[in-house]
């Protein structure tokens, strides 16, 4: 990896997780929100199905980072969801070099394939030489 302010770490095209895998995320972190489980609950609350979990996503960008950097130089992940996702609808997940200093600074962004942002924020890494 080139490592300059500008440059891209990843750009992966997740799939869509189907509504059992977003149950079965809803059970295993038991979230009790019923609008990621039950279609009639999250109809009656604007949605045409259930949303997938914010934290998934989250997941899939703490999976990438760990890959590519290892986890034990993560310091810190923080991520804004801006628009739902739903069952079977693949994201695009980008990270971009911000800055350099004590840390890596980079930017997040997971995208729609129609260009919807549905979430955007920030990872800090430690320097190889700091990773303990």
């Amino acid at each position: 990896m080139n490592a300059t302010v500008g440059n891209s770490v990843f750009k992966v095209q997740m799939p869509g997780s189907s509504r059992e895998s977003i149950a079965m995320f809803s059970e295993a972190t038991e979230d009790p929100n019923p609008i990621h489980v039950d279609l009639d609950f999250a109809k009656e609350c604007g949605f045409n199905q259930v949303i997938q979990q914010g934290p998934m996503t989250t997941a899939y960008f703490a999976q990438l980072l760990a890959r590519e950097y290892g986890a034990e130089r993560l310091k810190s992940l923080d991520i804004t969801f801006t628009a739902p996702v739903y069952p079977e609808e693949p994201l695009t997940l980008t990270c971009e070099i911000a800055a350099f200093d004590d840390v890596i600074h980079l930017e997040l962004k997971a995208e729609k394939a129609d260009g919807t942002q549905t979430a955007k924020g920030t990872a800090a890494i430690r320097h190889e030489a700091n990773a303990k």
